[in-house]
């Protein structure tokens, strides 16, 4: 028998109820049913109305992915080149499911804009409930078998061994990426996300390098849609993630979230929830209870409280978020706005705006491809597709791809300053050349 959840992306998730029980078991926890509660995209919304998804649905997507890869691979089980590595897949293959689903468990409310304040990351506590023996997660990971609790952990901090195991979560070619573009295209009504996930998966192929392995792509059959794939995350960023509006929208929040932090510390927030007062004050102390109790409906009945605060920037601020009367943006690299920040301060505050708090520098930046390189920690970094031909040689995509070529290694930045639609007018007076 089969448990079929309906989806959006992949129509229909199905997970078979004797072999994936622990999978199926996992998914009944509290630490991911939490995840109904966290919306995908933080404040997307505020551009794109149905970017209201959450991230359970991209959790159980990309262990239905993770799922074909497994299956995938095992196809190929005849051919000598790869049979040993389907038969470890099939091995792995409840480790794998389950990391998949419990990759985002640790994500805090409105996504990664409060990592920004409290500088806590979402990984580290997803690693901290899966090691908690009080969590759900822990509990059934340890019944089903004792050893899996530090296994999965050690995936999710990209230390398990065959390294392959970690990379199908998080590289360039993962399902977590793989879900994600898809899932955020399709509900923010976009087409940049969008690629031919069948055919990349039919091209998908796992090469053991020395004592190592890599995630590739069949030279002859992936590399239009390895391409396509690669621009697809490039398009998404450049139109969706790194929206002008989306950009505003986090500085707000951010500003509003550094104000209550500061109020709480002077004791002078009192209408806040326990929960969020402990995210705030001592997010590095936090306990698992506290943290399950956090999500996006939490945070944003604090921020209704706030609204009626006796603080005149927290109020205003909250208001403003809560009514969608977001910030402006206009494009300022920074060290113009070092030279006119003086006469800035006197626009904002003249106008009766703290400019600490009203006057925001933004940037967003990404690499859209970038080669690897070596750190002086000896740790190699960056963001590379393989390609693999018949005689199992690897080969960067941007060797084989006059369009990835172009991409490579040419980081996009972009710099505005955030600030109130009061100032729009004598403030671009001001910026003028």
């Amino acid at each position: 028998m089969e448990k079929v959840f309906r989806d959006p992306v992949h129509n229909m998730i199905r997970f078979d109820m004797d072999r994936d029980r622990l999978l199926l078991a996992l998914i009944d926890t509290s630490e991911v049913q939490r995840l109904r509660s966290i919306r995908q995209m933080g404040v997307s919304d505020f551009i794109y109305p149905g970017a209201t998804h959450s991230r359970f649905s991209h959790s159980l997507g990309a262990a239905h992915l993770m799922r074909r890869v497994v299956e995938r691979m095992g196809l190929l089980r005849e051919d000598p080149q790869y049979a040993r590595i389907a038969r470890s897949l099939e091995e792995h293959r409840e480790l794998l499911l389950a990391s998949a689903l419990l990759h985002d468990i640790g994500h805090f409310p409105f996504s990664h804009l409060l990592e920004e304040v409290i500088r806590v990351d979402h990984e580290a506590w997803s690693v901290r409930l899966i090691l908690d023996p009080q969590s759900d997660v822990h509990q059934v990971l340890s019944a089903h078998d004792p050893s899996y609790p530090e296994h999965v952990a050690r995936i999710l901090e990209r230390r398990f061994k065959p390294s392959y195991v970690v990379k199908l979560i998080s590289s360039q070619l993962d399902v977590d990426r793989m879900d994600y573009l898809l899932r955020d295209s399709v509900y923010t009504g976009v087409g940049y996300g969008k690629f031919d996930l069948d055919w990349l998966l039919h091209s998908l192929r796992i090469v053991q390098l020395g004592e190592d392995y890599e995630v590739a792509v069949d030279a002859h059959k992936g590399i239009q849609v390895a391409e396509s794939y690669v621009l697809a995350r490039y398009y998404m960023y450049q139109q969706v993630y790194h929206h002008k509006t989306e950009r505003a929208v986090g500085a707000l929040l951010l500003k509003l979230l550094q104000r209550a932090r500061t109020l709480l510390a002077q004791g002078r927030l009192v209408h806040t929830p326990e929960a969020v007062k402990a995210l705030l004050q001592r997010p590095q102390a936090l306990d698992t209870p506290t943290f399950l109790k956090l999500d996006d409906a939490l945070l944003s009945y604090a921020l209704s409280l706030w609204a009626r605060s006796t603080d005149e920037v927290l109020a205003d601020l909250s208001q403003r978020f809560l009514s969608r009367r977001v910030f402006k943006t206009t494009i300022l690299d920074e060290e113009r706005f070092k030279q006119l920040r003086p006469a800035l301060t006197r626009l904002a505050e003249g106008a009766g705006f703290d400019p600490n708090y009203y006057l925001v520098m933004d940037t967003a930046q990404d690499s859209p491809y970038k080669e690897p390189y070596w750190t002086d920690q000896g740790t190699e970094v960056g963001e590379h597709v393989f390609v693999v031909d018949d005689d199992g040689r690897l080969a960067d995509l941007s060797e084989r791809s006059d369009l990835i070529q172009a991409l490579r290694n040419r980081p996009i930045s972009v710099q505005r300053l955030c600030y109130p639609a009061a100032l729009r007018q004598p403030l671009l007076a001001l910026i003028a050349p």
